[in-house]
Formats: C-alpha cells, structure tokens, sequence
C-alpha cells in the first residue's frame, strides 16, 4: 500500500490538508485548514426582519416579498417561522 503524503501549496504544511475532491481535469483538489479562512455568516437586518413581518402580516405571498425585498423565499419562511414561535 502507498501512502501520499498531500503538502499544502501556501505554507508547505502537510498535517492541516485534507483532500477536497477533484478538479475537472482528474487532479486531486486539497484544502488547507490552516489557510482557508472561516467563512462569513451573512444575518439579516433588524429592518429587513421588520419588512418582511409586515408584508407577512399584510397577507402578500412569500414569492412577491422576497422579490421585492430582493431576499431569498427561505429567508422569508425563516421569518416567518420565528414570528409564529414568538407569538406562541
């Protein structure tokens, strides 16, 4: 049995790499944990959280607020969710 042992192209590391797939040519793709910064989690707004409880309270459909509030229909039902359980 062969063992490779996958380096880090930025920091030559090789105990933070972790294999991340394949590219479309075939070649192993490899994520450094080390390298790769933590991702962003984007919230929403106290305005647009308003926006969207008083379109939901005005009987407008999911479809036409996250059209014209440009959101996301989950993010609706998310809001929607939460105002039902803060009202329950």
């Amino acid at each position: 049995m062969v063992t490779k042992v996958y380096r880090c192209p930025h920091c030559e590391q090789s105990e933070n790499v972790v294999r991340h797939g394949f590219t479309r040519w075939g070649s192993q793709r490899l994520r450094c944990k080390a390298w790769t910064p933590e991702g962003k989690r984007r919230t929403l707004s106290a305005e647009k959280e308003a926006l969207i409880t008083s379109a939901l309270q005005e009987r407008l459909s999911q479809r036409a607020i996250a059209r014209t509030l440009r959101c996301g229909r989950d993010t609706v039902q998310r809001v929607l969710k939460k105002s039902l359980s803060k009202a329950a």
